[in-house]
């Protein structure tokens, strides 16, 4: 079954997510978008969830996009990357994103879009679409200029190596750093904290924070869609998932 993909844990008044591909390090495909998108929608409807936690099974919060079935994500009409991200970004209730070991591209901008991110010691987190002639799309941009400012969305970008934890805490990308053992426990506590103040109030607060930032990054931006379109789609893009399915460097062309 497809749910199985995806985890739930419901507690008094929060839910835990766990994204459950560990052998795939937890890699999003379709059936994962799809059944995130199905819970979200719960929660949504659900006025005793309080706040909400996600979190990796296995040793990895979640690698990215499944490159091996990419082609099948978001077509004939299925649940794309964009709605599920942006479904958890404009949940009512605070989320929490506990991430440990491999933390990378879409999974990065999984932890992202949640309010409060926790790392385990041994996380990486990084962005590596330059590896494979990609170019993530203005929406994420603005999501890392937003939370660590545009000197370090470079650096995470161009430079496309991950940042350990201890990095990801000093620019501002996650919050808090914990032994990787505490994570799921640390992220709880958090989540129950939050639970146990006023609903109201927290709910307001993060209306009030999305608001503030709403129209900070409201530029035209149809150039930069035509021009993510345009690497998505070129010869180096295709090779560069080609090299990494083959593991090999990839030959760049610039076409």
């Amino acid at each position: 079954m497809a749910d199985d993909v995806l985890k739930v844990e419901r507690h008094p008044n929060y839910v835990t997510l766990i994204l459950n591909r560990p052998e795939k390090r937890n890699a999003l495909n379709q059936a994962l978008f799809e059944a995130l998108d199905r819970e979200l929608e719960t929660i949504e409807k659900s006025p005793d969830v309080r706040a909400v936690v996600l979190r990796g099974e296995g040793r990895a919060f979640c690698s990215g996009i499944d490159l091996r079935e990419i082609g099948q994500i978001g077509g004939a009409g299925g649940v794309t990357p964009e709605k599920v991200f942006s479904r958890i970004e404009k949940l009512p209730v605070p989320t929490i994103a506990a991430v440990q070991g491999d933390t990378l591209t879409g999974g990065l901008v999984l932890a992202l879009t949640c309010d409060l991110r926790i790392a385990g010691a041994g996380a990486r987190l990084g962005m590596t679409p330059a590896r494979i002639g990609y170019l993530p799309t203005f929406q994420i941009f603005r999501r890392f200029v937003e939370t660590v400012g545009p000197a370090n969305t470079a650096e995470i970008m161009y430079l496309a190596d991950p940042l350990d934890a201890a990095r990801a805490r000093e620019i501002g990308l996650v919050h808090k750093v914990v032994a990787d053992a505490e994570l799921p426990a640390a992220a709880d506590a958090w989540a129950a904290k939050i639970a146990g103040n006023a609903p109201l109030s927290v709910r307001a607060m993060k209306m009030s924070i999305r608001r503030v930032m709403s129209k900070a990054f409201d530029v035209e931006h149809k150039d930069i869609d035509e021009l993510g379109n345009k690497v998505r789609t070129s010869n180096d893009a295709k090779e560069g998932v080609r090299a990494f399915l083959e593991k090999r460097k990839p030959v760049w062309r610039g076409e």
